[in-house]
């Protein structure tokens, strides 16, 4: 499911860049099923021989680029929560969250279509789930920060939930329409407010803008 090697010369990282990128347009335009690897090379600009130099078949393109999706997703997290936001209202810090997700999801090329793969994929699941104990684990550290006084075992209880309603609500609004699609982008920001509520009394949505 890796691809075969990882290139180490400048010539062949531009060349193994171009076929990612080309990837994630093709996949973004026709879905991971109808797209093949003589469709990404031909959009790479390449040939096929190319191509499977670096990866032995379109799983394993779309392997490497769920993993480095998810290296960014767990980057935009952190700019989320840290210390620069532990005395923002939790309230927004949620609700900006949520949209720069969602936002991730429908205007990076190929994202959608690697969440919604990643339903009947073991291998994509793998792959967020090890994404989410790093996120889950951040989240715990900012709820330390926030509120000292909380127990480990609860901090650690609101951060995986916090984490798992989050994902399982994404991955469901990326499968509707789009106007849809944005009201369940909204319930999911109520619902994280209203879980953290009783947690964070600060948490406070009705002096929050956290959706229309």
């Amino acid at each position: 499911m890796t691809s075969r090697h990882l290139p180490q010369q400048s010539r062949s990282r531009k060349r193994f860049e171009q076929i990612l990128q080309a990837a994630a347009a093709v996949f973004a335009e026709v879905g991971y099923e109808a797209a093949s690897t003589e469709a990404i090379a031909q959009r790479a600009n390449t040939s096929i021989g190319s191509l499977y130099r670096f990866f032995p078949d379109k799983s394993a393109v779309l392997y490497a680029l769920a993993e480095r999706y998810a290296e960014q997703m767990r980057d935009l997290f952190v700019t989320k929560f840290n210390s620069s936001t532990v005395d923002r209202p939790l309230a927004q810090v949620v609700s900006d969250t949520v949209e720069a997700f969602d936002d991730f999801f429908t205007t990076v090329p190929g994202a959608q279509a690697i969440m919604l793969r990643s339903r009947v994929s073991p291998e994509l699941q793998a792959v967020n789930q090890r994404a989410d104990r790093e996120i889950v684990a951040h989240l715990e550290a900012f709820f330390a920060l926030r509120q000292p006084q909380m127990e480990p075992e609860q901090r650690q209880l609101a951060a995986l939930v916090s984490v798992e309603i989050t994902g399982a609500l994404q991955l469901l609004s990326l499968a509707q329409t789009e106007r849809l699609r944005q009201q369940i982008v909204t319930e999911t920001k109520h619902i994280l407010i209203r879980y953290l509520q009783p947690l964070f009394p600060d948490c406070d949505p009705t002096n929050e803008k956290v959706g229309s």
